[in-house]
């Protein structure tokens, strides 16, 4: 139970400071999302696994919040440029990234692209979808090009209708 509770302190406080004008300040606080206080000052950027029921095991951040690929990136440079980005915005991470239970650590890593430090699996780059409001959230299925990510790196390409319907945002790119 106290790691539940260093793990809720440790998001808020990446929450406030990514509000002020300290580290996190030059980034959107969506893009400290997944991050958890390390020691020393340090960010650490835990990627997880987590069951959904429409769409089976998919890659999660430290918070549960539902991680993408977009299938029209190149390598690690990102697609998702201009209007794209604060409606997908990227995981990054201040250290390198953890891999939680079920995720082969050797597939993360990070990427310099047109986000700093901005997380990859399996060598695609990692976004959340603005319009997930929690945990377990994937109203991102459904928008064409963006998929949330297997245990393998691959995209989950399962239409869910109890999410889709509410993820036609227009923002596909």
């Amino acid at each position: 139970m106290k790691w539940l509770l260093g793990l809720t302190v440790g998001a808020l406080g990446l929450g406030l400071a990514a509000c002020g004008s300290g580290s996190g300040g030059s980034k959107p606080a969506a893009t400290q999302a997944g991050g958890v206080q390390g020691g020393q000052g340090a960010t650490a950027t835990v990627v997880g696994l987590a069951h959904n029921p429409g769409q089976g095991s998919i890659l999660v951040d430290a918070t549960g919040r539902t991680l993408y690929l977009f299938e029209h990136d190149n390598g690690t440079k990102s697609a998702c440029t201009g209007a794209c980005a604060p409606v997908w915005p990227a995981l990054t991470a201040g250290s390198a990234p953890s891999a939680g239970s079920g995720v082969d650590g050797s597939l993360l890593g990070t990427a310099d692209g047109q986000v700093p430090n901005q997380v990859t699996y399996h060598g695609h780059l990692l976004y959340h979808y603005s319009g997930d409001s929690g945990p377990g959230d994937v109203k991102g299925v459904g928008i064409p090009g963006w998929y949330p990510v297997s245990p393998s790196g691959d995209k989950v390409d399962k239409e869910d209708a109890t999410t889709s319907s509410t993820s036609s945002s227009g923002y596909g790119y």
